[in-house]
């Protein structure tokens, strides 16, 4: 298995491959999840692919994440980019965008794709979709357990790539909204701003649980003691998270794995080593969901950020007149040293306080004594420590933990001995030809792009005379081609034809050299900046669409009872209705679908896979269901998930003899994306909640006639197999005896989210409604045509649904509609 580390920097890179790994994944200056990173800049990505490859018996891969959604205007920038890394034959690129990936997959099919776990791929329907799509690898969803994996891991043709080590998110990565929706940036373009980690009340029905819990901050996985099943399973890459993480712990945290996966620990190394990264970083450790959803509590609700290693509790606080009040505690588990750090764990607040230790005393046990002075205490010791002057109440009984230790820093010291700066280079073909009024080349530099054949010749001011000497030419004339210096290139293949032995000055050759390999360049920078140019033009140049003459207006709600107060002006307006069934078990869907048939006509009716379809729902068989409901006539479907493609294909539903539209967890955020979520045979496609105003207008002018506008709704702003009450109360009861419904949470800025039990799935949504009633005239305006009203998730009413529909078709009355572009497929 491949052991694949993180880098947010060069010089955790280099720890890395110092420490063992196999592989290592980076992000750029631009389009990296991990935008506030230092990253990296395409010379140090050189720098470290050179580093990565030198060593020819164990060459070691370079993966770039360029993991974002990507807004339409980026995607010149983005072009530019995919083409250095195509020259620099970076192994693979990490892709959640599928504007990126259909680019990718067209204009620079060297570049070996792997799917990001943004993309949610967590079963095998997902996984089959993705190989046939051209990937090579899917990054699994960490919300899987080991018979998902092990099924996963088990399909031929792609590999898989799991999360082992490193901290977690709460939903289901690339469909959490919580930070974009309630911060105003985005964690699907690289600004996450960590929403999870933060305390919440917690309320129900009125009732006030907790005053500072938080719910959805996630304790960190650790599945050292998997690896085994892991491998057994067929996993081809084990990865560890971290590229906000220091070189520190990126060499603590892959000598760990590497260790494992070796079976060289020493006795007694590997606790040690473990202890070793709980103090570098960490919060407590978890399996996830490996062995189950309801196996442990996965959350760490009462404190905030890493604790570090435990290396004491508070016998007393001592406090004497005119001196700073000091902390004593037995010293455990390791040394601790002056200018190491300190934190505890205060009782209603949610982060740790932490402080750095200025002076060390060591008493006899039971002392009374000032102790001694010293710099480096053992295991054992009976020591105290000052506090900073303002500190917090701390009470006997306190667990304390080093977070930062000078002893670990020393353990992972890099080699002084970096790696001489170098680049990665291309191989160059020389054919040397040589007459006696004549030198002429042919040069044939390797190329991600076409190939390229240069000529140049050069005439002496005189005929060369025989050389006296022969033997030596050939050598000669290779070493002054092989000085190719900063070049981009070195020397692979060396041809010599000089059948009159003709004697040239070394000179003579080298000014050749520079001679081609300036032309080499010039035609390189000119093919590479047509090309470019030639790509760009393809990808950003598209006929727009006319707007349709009539305004579409679909109705999506979960609940069929909400249509029970409709009228029929208001049953009238609906040109679709969209039916999600995941409020149901499968077998309560016949009568509600047969009545809604009866109602609308399956003209008029689309049915709704989830974002999230794992094997064993508590639903039922997704595959069942939807070949059963293929045979009944169902030919109208919306999909949110990869997956759903090759679920909707098995049962004998796909573009060719069915109506498709995706939801807005496919991401259609720029023209590539739309395309490409065309070419998979999608009629229309959604626009994401937090699309931004710009970005939105640019593609409505662009794509009018398959974008579909959520004017109304309250989109879910998190989708967790984490369950919310589980965190809060420490246990699961088990679905039969569970009366979890709902929780409300309320920031300290006020914000109110409610947390909907779906089937063992936590979905949270806003209190406040997404509602662009007020613009729908503007959005008109900008080339919308279809429009959709979300009644989903929320408890809504069938007065309030009524209510809000029959304002929304008012609000939109001044526009031209007309009742027969109803079943028309735009």
């Amino acid at each position: 298995m491949e052991l694949l580390s993180p880098a947010g920097d060069l010089e955790s890179a280099l720890a890395a491959l110092e420490f063992g790994a196999d592989a290592v994944y980076l992000g750029l200056k631009k389009f990296s999840a991990r935008a506030e990173l230092h990253n990296f800049s395409l010379e140090d990505l050189s720098y470290l692919l050179a580093v990565a490859k030198s060593d020819a018996e164990r060459p070691r891969c370079i993966y770039v994440a360029v993991n974002t959604l990507l807004h339409d205007a980026e995607l010149p920038e983005l072009i530019a980019l995919l083409a250095e890394l195509e020259e620099l034959a970076v192994d693979a690129v990490i892709v959640q965008d599928l504007g990126l990936y259909g680019i990718v997959r067209r204009h620079f099919p060297r570049l070996p794709l792997h799917a990001s776990t943004q993309l949610a791929i967590h079963n095998v329907a997902g996984m089959l979709q993705a190989r046939e799509m051209g990937f090579s690898r899917v990054i699994a969803a960490r919300e899987l357990g080991r018979e998902e994996i092990g099924n996963l891991a088990a399909l031929p043709g792609i590999e898989l790539e799991v999360f082992v080590h490193g901290s977690l998110c709460y939903a289901y990565s690339g469909l959490c909204l919580l930070s974009s929706m309630l911060r105003g940036s985005s964690g699907n373009r690289g600004a996450c701003s960590h929403y999870c980690r933060n305390p919440f009340q917690v309320w129900q029905n009125g009732r006030l649980l907790e005053e500072n819990a938080a719910l959805m901050s996630m304790k960190d996985l650790a599945l050292g003691e998997f690896l085994p099943q892991l491998r057994k399973a067929g996993v081809k890459s084990l990865k560890i998270e971290g590229r906000k993480k220091s070189p520190l712990y990126v060499a603590a945290v892959t000598n760990y794995y590497r260790k494992l996966l070796d079976g060289s620990f020493t006795a007694g190394e590997r606790e040690l080593c473990e202890a070793h990264i709980k103090s570098i970083f960490s919060r407590p450790w978890s399996s996830f969901h490996w062995r189950g959803s309801k196996s442990e509590t996965v959350t760490d609700s009462k404190t905030g950020g890493p604790r570090g290693l435990q290396v004491g509790t508070v016998l007393q606080v001592i406090n004497k007149q005119g001196e700073p009040s000091r902390l004593r505690f037995v010293l455990q588990n390791q040394k601790l040293e002056k200018y190491d750090g300190l934190q505890l764990e205060i009782p209603r607040q949610h982060w740790p306080y932490g402080f750095s230790v200025s002076e060390i005393r060591v008493f006899s046990q039971g002392s009374k004594e000032q102790g001694r002075r010293v710099f480096v205490a053992e295991p054992g010791s009976s020591i105290e420590v000052p506090l900073p002057k303002g500190h917090p109440r701390i009470s006997p009984g306190q667990a304390i933990y080093c977070n930062s230790s000078q002893q670990i820093k020393r353990a992972y010291s890099l080699s002084s001995a970096r790696p001489a700066p170098q680049k990665s280079r291309r191989g160059i073909s020389i054919e040397l030809s040589v007459q006696p009024h004549l030198l002429s080349v042919i040069a044939k530099p390797e190329t991600a792009a076409t190939a390229l054949s240069v000529e140049v010749s050069l005439a002496p001011d005189e005929a060369f005379g025989l050389a006296q000497k022969p033997e030596l030419l050939l050598e000669s004339a290779r070493g002054a081609f092989a000085k190719l210096g900063d070049s981009d290139f070195y020397l692979a293949e060396f041809n010599y034809q000089n059948p009159q032995n003709c004697f040239v000055p070394v000179t003579l050759l080298n000014e050749l050299r520079r001679l081609t390999m300036k032309q080499v360049e010039a035609e390189l920078a000119e093919r590479r900046q047509s090309r470019l140019a030639s790509i760009t033009h393809q990808v950003m140049t598209d006929e727009p669409s006319k707007p349709a003459m009539t305004v579409h207006w679909s109705l999506k709600l979960d609940r069929a009872y909400y249509l029970n107060l409709f009228d029929a002006d208001a049953l009238q307006a609906i040109d679709e209705l969209v039916f999600d069934p995941s409020c149901y078990r499968h077998a309560e869907l016949e009568p509600i679908l047969q009545e809604l048939v009866e109602r609308f006509g399956h003209e008029r009716l689309r049915l709704a896979l989830p974002a999230i379809i794992r094997a064993g729902s508590p639903q039922g068989d997704w595959g069942k269901l939807c070949k059963e409901l293929v045979k009944t006539g169902w030919r109208r479907w919306q999909v949110a998930n990869l997956g759903a493609f090759q679920i909707l294909k098995e049962a004998g539903a796909d573009g060719d003899n069915c109506n498709l539209t995706a939801d807005w967890q496919l991401y259609a955020g720029n023209r590539a994306a739309i395309r490409t979520l065309l070419e998979l045979g999608l009629q229309r496609v959604t626009i994401m909640p937090d699309e931004s105003a710009a970005n939105r207008e640019t593609l409505l002018r662009q794509f009018p006639s398959c974008l579909e506008q959520p004017v109304y709704g309250h989109p879910p702003l998190a989708i967790s197999a984490v369950c919310a009450e589980h965190s809060r109360n420490g246990h699961c009861p088990g679905a039969a005896r569970c009366d979890f419904n709902t929780l409300e949470l309320v920031s300290r800025k006020n914000e109110r989210l409610l947390v909907i039990n779906r089937h063992c799935q936590s979905v949270y949504i806003s209190n406040e409604a997404l509602d662009l009633s007020a613009e729908l005239p503007e959005l008109h305006r900008q080339g919308a045509r279809f429009f959709r009203a979300d009644f989903c998730l929320q408890n809504y009413t069938p007065s309030t649904v009524a209510e809000i529909w029959g304002r929304l078709i008012r609000c939109g009355a001044n526009m031209r509609r007309h009742r027969a572009g109803a079943a028309t497929d735009h």
